[in-house]
């Protein structure tokens, strides 16, 4: 598979997550509706954090967050659990824009590189950026349904 494609789906799916957070406010990233268990700033840091660890943890590299995002962020996580305060809009926000270019600096020509971790049946890192490109699409549809859903409630 070309690297380069996949360095340019990476882009161009955040540049539309980006596009459709633009617009949010902190009052309504923090607002969890009736039947939905997360929020819209839960939405944009899983987003960041499972993409770094697609990225970086399944072939053993170090990842280029803070630590304590992923606790607040991974899968299974929620915002009523939380024991600490998450970052703001502005942070994820900055956060998720220089993420596509700083995966692609350190990991060009090197997305046959096998995976260390186990990942479903996955072999190679490319593999898993490719799901996770698939992964953010769908989570930022559901931050696409909470926006309306907590706009419209104003």
């Amino acid at each position: 598979m070309d690297d380069q494609l996949i360095f340019q789906q990476l882009k161009l799916n955040r540049s539309r997550t980006l596009e459709a957070a633009a617009s949010v406010t902190e009052e309504e990233a923090d607002r969890i509706p009736n039947g939905f268990n997360n929020n819209i700033r839960w939405q944009l840091g899983h987003i960041l954090t499972t993409q770094e660890r697609m990225a970086f943890r399944f072939i053993g590299e170090p990842l280029g967050l803070p630590e304590e995002l992923t606790g607040l962020f991974v899968n299974g996580t929620k915002p009523a659990d939380w024991t600490s305060a998450p970052p703001d809009l502005a942070t994820l926000r900055r956060l998720l824009e220089e993420q596509p270019e700083r995966i692609r600096e350190r990991l060009q020509g090197r997305l046959q590189t096998p995976l260390t971790l186990p990942f479903k049946d996955f072999t190679a890192l490319e593999e898993a950026l490719v799901f996770s490109i698939g992964h953010e699409a769908m989570h930022a549809g559901f931050l696409k349904a909470l926006h309306r859903i907590t706009a419209a409630a104003q």
